[in-house]
């Protein structure tokens, strides 16, 4: 199972893009990472297709 990591800065872009993958079969995630030593983070949506065992 391979997770893609979109960055997306913007929080209605990240919502959208939540739901368009979600309705598409998707599991969807969204988060938050520490970019450099500052206080600035960078915003992702991750996604990945859950495949039958």
């Amino acid at each position: 199972m391979e997770r893609l990591k979109i960055d997306c800065a913007r929080e209605v872009d990240r919502d959208t893009l939540v739901v368009i993958l979600a309705r598409n079969g998707y599991t969807v995630r969204h988060g938050k990472e520490k970019r450099g030593k500052g206080n600035a983070y960078t915003h992702f949506v991750e996604c990945w297709k859950e495949g039958r065992i």
